[in-house]
């Protein structure tokens, strides 16, 4: 017959056993879908909890590192806005897509993140390289008399990440011709850890 401490101990291990079978898996990175070259490839981030990761709206890219300021050594992660990639029918505001500079050859690599919104109502293009997104950073459009910020496509992320809501600020854009640039491409003082592979090279390495 087992002593009373014998069975309280008895009990105290069945019940730290439960614990441990109900306790939740810890789950990796939720790999994203972008663009490299117009081809899709898998975005694969270190995984972070919400309080430490860089998002947009609810989506999640990754932990952000410490060091926030644009790097020349990292890669370029293009958080393109409008975009048909990622849509929400709750916040489609956020609606966007992601463009990837480079791949990471199975490596992970630090990637400075960019926001990228389309100024000109008329520039309906579904980005999907960065070489699309810098040319059409360096054109321009001349803007209609009663042209306003809340004829920018993504106006409202554009004025959260920006803090531009009047068309006095959205002056600084201003070329001396009077136009914008069709787009404009923005650090988003955020940096995350990550690979980005074929989705061939990338199903390998997760077996």
């Amino acid at each position: 017959m087992l002593t009373p401490n014998v069975q309280k101990l008895a009990k105290l291990g069945i019940l730290a056993a439960m614990v441990g079978l109900a306790a939740p898996v810890p789950q990796g990175p939720k790999p994203l879908s972008a663009y490299y070259e117009s081809a899709s490839v898998q975005f694969v981030p270190e995984a972070a909890s919400i309080r430490h990761s860089a998002m947009l709206g609810p989506w999640m890219f990754g932990k952000r590192l410490r060091e926030d300021k644009p790097l020349d050594k990292r890669l370029n992660l293009y958080v393109v806005m409008p975009g048909m990639q990622y849509s929400s029918a709750i916040n489609p505001e956020y609606d966007h897509n992601l463009v990837v500079n480079t791949l990471t050859h199975e490596k992970a690599r630090e990637w400075d993140i960019f926001w990228c919104f389309a100024l000109d109502p008329a520039l309906d293009n579904d980005f999907r390289s960065e070489h699309d997104l810098l040319v059409a950073a360096q054109q321009t459009f001349k803007p209609a008399d009663l042209f306003d910020v809340e004829d920018i496509p993504a106006h409202q992320v554009f004025t959260e990440k920006t803090g531009i809501d009047s068309l006095e600020e959205l002056r600084r854009y201003r070329r001396p011709d009077g136009s914008l640039p069709r787009l404009i491409i923005l650090p988003a003082k955020l940096a995350v850890s990550a690979t980005a592979e074929t989705p061939e090279v990338a199903a390998a390495a997760s077996r």
